[in-house]
């Protein structure tokens, strides 16, 4: 019997290390939740808000009506709560941690460079798609809801449907999937045809007859029939359903104007953890030995998770700080105007690793004058890489409007031109990526800029 000894390393990670890393991620809500059933566990924990006082709730006040008074999208978060202050629901904003379907389009309509009008009308359009992504009111109906004309219904209907998942904001199947097939660049005759007038053969396999119908080969037909079965029918599935109401909570606000910026981060809850004066008396006094180590270990617990709270807030205000001094020009100047930023960037500015950027931001949310964003809104990271030259995602749209804008009118560019074009210009991304940056300006395709 030969006995061979093998050295390895390995890393563990204690229980409180695991802790400390799990109250980092933690976002303002889920940190309260934590907080508030470990308080029922721990009775050395005490629960106390930083607003208690009048004088704190002034200021918290004072913070809400500037930014208030900044924004549409402020005003349409806070007015609710401003009508019940007494419930102390200051913080709280109608969003959901897993992304609804009108919330991924309203996230993509704010970055559009379009009249805050028309972004209205986007919003109330994407707030009126059913769970498959259909558009649930016609035009006219639109008009009279928000009273403006139909045409300018129309127009909002357009630019939704420009969005991704392509198809949404459709009025029917035919609809939603020639939408789909036109925005991913296709503008065969035989398959847009197929999808408006034969769907129902193509559901039977009728093939011939179709062929027979258009006039074209079986092998054309069923070409277009293989296209058009890998479209989506529901582009709104697998987005959370908005059957109940959630909250997220903003961990931080920023205030000011030109460069000049404070940044609160939202204690209203956790500020006020500490440890009970009662308990500390026990130690002191009770003669029993086991409710002291009983206490002991208690107040050791409560010790360790307000450290890790303090070292939370402290990594959390030195990220956002970092991303206001890299995105200045987003603050003094609003959406469209997001520099590229990198993980990397942020964690030498905050003097923290790279990967406690990633756990800190994931799940956060800022309130400034410009509305609610995630952190990872500031973050461009892939664009950046992407393109090798520290383009975002709004410059190359701006380069690919600028070619349209020069185009021929008889004569417009493809998708394929407009990426050979960027290409000669050093900026290398597919047909595929041109044609949805494409819809997400509201640019027509060929077929539909061609004069």
């Amino acid at each position: 019997m030969n006995l061979v000894l093998n050295t390895t390393q390995k890393l563990l990670m204690s229980q409180k290390m695991l802790q400390s890393t799990n109250i980092l991620q933690m976002s303002t809500a889920e940190l309260v939740d934590y907080v508030g059933a470990l308080t029922e566990e721990n009775p050395v924990l005490e629960l106390k808000s930083k607003y208690d006082d009048e004088a704190s709730v002034n200021a918290l006040k004072r913070k809400i009506e500037y930014l208030d008074s900044s924004d549409e999208q402020n005003r349409t978060y806070y007015s609710q709560e401003k009508e019940d202050e007494d419930e102390n629901d200051m913080w709280k904003f109608k969003q959901s941690v897993e992304e609804s379907l009108p919330e991924f389009i309203v996230s993509q309509i704010n970055l559009l460079k379009i009249p805050k009008k028309e972004i209205a009308v986007c919003r109330f359009i994407a707030e009126n798609l059913d769970g498959a992504g259909y558009l649930t009111l016609s035009a006219g109906e639109i008009a009279q809801c928000l009273d403006i004309s139909v045409e300018e219904a129309e127009k909002g209907i357009k630019t939704v449907q420009s969005l991704e998942p392509y198809g949404v904001g459709a009025s029917n199947l035919e609809q939603c999937l020639e939408i789909q097939a036109r925005m991913l660049g296709v503008d065969d005759d035989i398959v847009i045809e197929i999808i408006r007038k034969y769907l129902n053969l193509v559901g039977k396999n009728q093939l011939p007859v179709i062929a027979k119908k258009l006039k074209a080969s079986l092998d054309e037909v069923s070409m277009a029939v293989s296209f058009i079965k890998t479209l989506n029918p529901k582009p709104g599935s697998g987005f959370k359903s908005e059957e109940s109401v959630e909250y997220i909570v903003p961990d931080a606000a920023v205030t000011g104007e030109n460069g000049n910026y404070q940044i609160t981060l939202n204690e209203y809850f956790t500020a006020g953890v500490n440890i009970s004066g009662f308990y500390r008396d026990i130690i002191k006094n009770d003669g029993d030995s086991d409710a002291k180590n009983f206490v002991y270990s208690k107040i050791r617990q409560a010790q360790w998770v307000v450290k890790c709270i303090t070292k939370r807030n402290e990594t959390l205000y030195n990220i956002i700080k970092a991303i206001v001094e890299k995105q200045t020009e987003f603050f003094d100047r609003g959406e469209g105007y997001i520099k590229p930023l990198t993980l990397s960037v942020v964690a030498a500015e905050a003097g923290i690793h790279e990967s406690t950027v990633s756990r800190t931001v994931k799940g956060k949310y800022i309130q400034c004058r410009h509305g609610v964003f995630p952190l990872g809104y500031f973050f461009r990271q892939t664009a950046a890489e992407a393109f090798g030259q520290g383009l975002t995602q709004e410059k190359i749209q701006e380069m690919i409007r600028g070619l349209i804008d020069g185009e021929d009118p008889s004569a417009p560019l493809s998708d394929r031109k407009i990426s050979d074009e960027l290409s000669k210009r050093g900026v290398d991304i597919s047909r595929r990526t041109v044609a949805k940056y494409r819809g997400i300006m509201g640019i027509n395709g060929i077929s539909g800029r061609k004069c």
